[in-house]
């Protein structure tokens, strides 16, 4: 709606567009979905998502306090970061420059009585992909949300226009619990598991673990 209004005023050529700044998620409780643990690394994924979604009237975004808050942090000598840093250190470092169109069909929830904001959400994807190529057209990267908080998703993936090499990067972030977190006597306790992924041309299936933030990059043959 900001842009429309923007762009319905007359004399605008190159019409301006929006920043999102200062974004973050803080729970009202010790154990809510927090910045500071693994819930908030999943409400960051379907942040970046949304971001990415909208990056053509949104180009300019950031997330609040990347040092000693939602970022990196260091307590008795020992430096550590928070599994939302993790998520957005996945996505600030993979090489893309133009979205590519998804198709996902993993079942979907609604939201009823939510946020103020935000109250009533429809048609939520419990599995929440956007895919993007890079600038030489080289890679493709999926980025890859599963908001279940119970189920592992196996989901078939097929590619179109896009011949991909034997194996593909995977990045994945999950844990036991939304709750965990990383602190000075447990610095790594949520992190990326990077591994290496065999696929076949004509379509692959993949698992994405309940609660879980997944990067998954395709390289041209």
């Amino acid at each position: 709606q900001a842009q429309n209004q923007i762009d319905a005023i007359p004399g605008y050529d190159p019409k301006p567009h929006l920043a999102f700044t200062e974004w973050l998620f803080i729970g009202e409780h010790a154990d809510a979905p927090s910045f500071t643990n693994t819930g908030g690394a999943i409400i960051t994924g379907g942040v970046l998502n949304m971001l990415l979604r909208n990056s053509d009237i949104v180009p300019i975004s950031d997330m609040t306090g990347i040092m000693e808050f939602a970022g990196i942090w260091k307590k008795r000598s020992q430096v550590f970061a928070t599994p939302s840093y993790y998520v957005f250190k996945l996505y600030a470092n993979a090489d893309i420059a133009r979205q590519a169109t998804v198709t996902v069909n993993a079942g979907s929830y609604s939201v009823a009585k939510g946020v103020r904001r935000l109250p009533d959400i429809g048609t939520v994807p419990y599995l929440d992909v956007v895919a993007a190529l890079s600038g030489d057209g080289e890679t493709l990267t999926l980025f890859c949300v599963n908001r279940s908080l119970a189920a592992n998703i196996s989901a078939n993936i097929r590619l179109r226009d896009f011949s991909p090499a034997h194996t593909a990067a995977v990045h994945t972030l999950t844990s036991q619990s939304l709750t965990d977190r990383n602190d000075d006597e447990s610095p790594t306790r949520v992190n990326t598991v990077d591994s290496q992924e065999e696929i076949q041309a004509e379509g692959w299936t993949h698992i994405f673990p309940h609660a879980s933030v997944t990067v998954i990059a395709l390289h041209r043959t």
